[in-house]
């Protein structure tokens, strides 16, 4: 009981957290997956074999296997930075260095044998990128970021001995902020932040043919629209001030659909493999409007096409050390923007991840630190339709810290 008491302390700052300002991240990027130390060490290839609280969000059907009442605390750190080599020539353009952290917060508890709930506070997705103000892309984007923070209650119900499925509801809060140059003729720029709610679900399966040795899990989270509503400051030069007053405005912006299939296997009592593949619906990514009350609006086309992240990850528990955890992946993420459709608010681009993590568990508590290098290959723009024709050049580094604990379980 004094367990299920300390988790709903927890989720107590739910609300305060959700209502909390979101500041906007610096980092390329949109799809933040990998949410946990533990998960992150092992390049989050995790769906059919996760018995940590974070299952909440990479499989919340888990839940029902896991048994007595569990919390997790932590964050990711991320560090990224772009380069841009413009195709005619000239010097190269570095972005801004992002540093940000995002916290998380999972718990979940066992109501009965057969049926567990469960509770995340995270932050999933995120644009964030800031170039120098007087930069040959300008016009296309100064600074762009889009900062999230996701409530997602759940619950898992175990149909039969080896076979459970979960659902759960997302509530995500959104905060925009784009800043972009004014033509050459007017000077200045205009910054438009703006914030809104947008929700969706989420359902999951786990099947373990062989308990602890062979599971498979399939899972689903819905795309969710995010209509944001705010206010644009213009600050043209001097003698277009009065054509160009500050005054509302909008954009609209679709998370994707994400659907993730995953296979666990334990071939040696201290060894798992895990394997993901995740289908992520960036077509949903098509366009942003972005509208003014009385300006011209303005809107990006990116035309983001479905892609695939392909994810494998180990876990080795030392039997010389009982309790400690090493762990190893790596991830090969696909870019859902074509080259025709590349600009500076999302540089994205083919990816290629290696990750390195530790655990220790000492009776209920547990800490895990991961670390994931992601190495971003070339990526060329080359119409000059939502930027400056040349080349991207980025790379990013995670750091992930858990610390959990668990009551109930022997």
């Amino acid at each position: 009981m004094r367990g299920r008491r300390f988790a709903l302390g927890v989720l107590g700052t739910v609300a305060v957290i959700a209502a909390a300002p979101s500041r906007a991240a610096h980092a390329s990027g949109f799809l933040i997956y990998d949410l946990s130390g533990e998960a992150l060490g092992r390049a989050s290839a995790v769906s059919a074999g996760t018995t940590e609280p974070a299952a909440v969000w990479f499989n919340p059907a888990a839940l029902s296997f896991m048994g007595g009442t569990s919390v997790s605390v932590g964050g990711v750190l991320v560090s990224a930075r772009s380069r841009f080599s413009p195709a005619a020539g000239g010097e190269d353009t570095s972005s801004k260095r992002g540093n940000f952290l995002l916290p998380t917060i999972f718990a979940h508890s066992a109501l009965t044998d057969r049926i567990a709930v469960g509770m995340g506070v995270f932050t999933a997705f995120g644009i964030g990128i800031a170039w120098p103000d007087n930069w040959v892309g300008r016009e296309a984007a100064i600074g762009a970021s889009l900062q999230t923070v996701d409530l997602n209650p759940t619950v898992a119900v175990r149909l039969h001995p080896t076979f459970s499925l979960g659902a759960g509801f997302n509530a995500v809060r959104g905060v925009v902020d784009f800043n972009t140059g004014l033509p050459e003729l007017v000077g200045g720029n205009v910054r438009l932040v703006g914030g809104t709610w947008g929700y969706g679900v989420n359902v999951a399966a786990l099947y373990r043919p062989l308990p602890e040795r062979l599971h498979f899990a399939l899972t689903y989270r819905s795309r969710v629209k995010l209509d944001f509503s705010g206010q644009a400051d213009f600050d043209p030069n001097p003698e277009f001030v009065r054509m160009l007053p500050d005054q509302p405005g909008t954009a609209t912006i679709t998370l994707p659909d994400i659907i993730t299939a995953g296979v666990m296997w334990r071939p040696l009592p201290a060894l798992s493999l895990g394997f993901d593949v995740n289908v992520v619906r960036w077509s949903s990514y098509d366009q942003v409007d972005i509208r003014f009350q009385s300006a011209p609006a303005r809107t990006l086309r990116p035309s983001g096409s479905d892609t695939f992240t392909l994810r494998a990850g180990a876990d080795y528990a030392l039997p010389q050390c009982p309790g400690l955890h090493l762990r190893a992946g790596v991830i090969y993420d696909r870019s859902a923007i074509a080259d025709a459709n590349r600009g500076p608010g999302l540089p994205d681009a083919n990816r290629i991840d290696g990750a390195l993590g530790v655990g220790y568990r000492y009776g209920r508590y547990k800490a895990d630190l991961g670390y994931l290098l992601v190495y971003f290959l070339e990526a060329k723009a080359t119409t000059g339709r939502e930027g400056p024709e040349g080349t991207y050049h980025s790379m990013a580094h995670l750091l992930g810290l858990t610390l959990a604990a668990t009551w109930g379980v022997p």
